[in-house]
């Protein structure tokens, strides 16, 4: 089978992979095994390496949220696009609702982990009950994690489907779907 790769949605997929990632895998790291071992440490011990880490992964913080917001939007503008031109321009409800369901529960994941990082005022009590916003984060990356499962069922083409020049690639799980169908 002759299979095209469209390597710009290869990369931006990758990219929202390896943000999801580490958004997720640093949350779970966090909330399961820095948050109760910092407990037992005295203020002054917790505080320096409360500073560290902050310092530290708020970059990592940032690069996801950035990465995720790029790499999402311009997945979801593929998508609607290959929708458009290959579906007589009817977009599937489910996708324009899960895909929304899933933008504002990130929306909200971005904020909780930015005020996490973060060092303002108007945060500080969120960092005060870092355990229970660190629960709530998590929480929330799962529930992702689950519609963007659903999300990838619905990129489902016409069997008969094939790039061509006169139509703009579309991303590479799409293809594939479309092969397996």
């Amino acid at each position: 089978m002759d299979l095209e790769i469209d390597w710009l949605s290869l990369v931006l997929r990758w990219m929202h992979i390896v943000a999801a990632s580490a958004a997720l895998g640093g949350t779970l790291f966090m909330r399961l095994a820095l948050a109760p071992s910092i407990a037992v440490l005295d203020d002054g011990a917790r505080k320096t390496l409360h500073g560290e880490v902050r310092r530290r992964w708020s970059k990592v913080v940032m690069a996801a949220i950035t990465f995720l917001l790029v790499s999402g939007l311009v997945n979801f503008f593929l998508n609607r696009q290959m929708f458009m031109q290959t579906t007589a321009g009817k977009l599937p409800v489910m996708y324009n609702a899960l895909f929304g369901i899933k933008f504002l529960l990130a929306l909200v994941v971005f904020f909780i982990s930015s005020a996490l990082v973060g060092r303002g005022q108007a945060t500080e009590k969120m960092r005060l009950n870092a355990k229970f916003w660190l629960s709530v984060n998590l929480l929330l990356l799962l529930s992702i994690v689950a519609i963007s499962n659903v999300l990838r069922g619905t990129h489902v083409l016409p069997k008969d489907y094939k790039p061509t020049a006169d139509k703009p690639a579309v991303a590479q799980h799409v293809t594939e779907y479309a092969a397996h169908g």
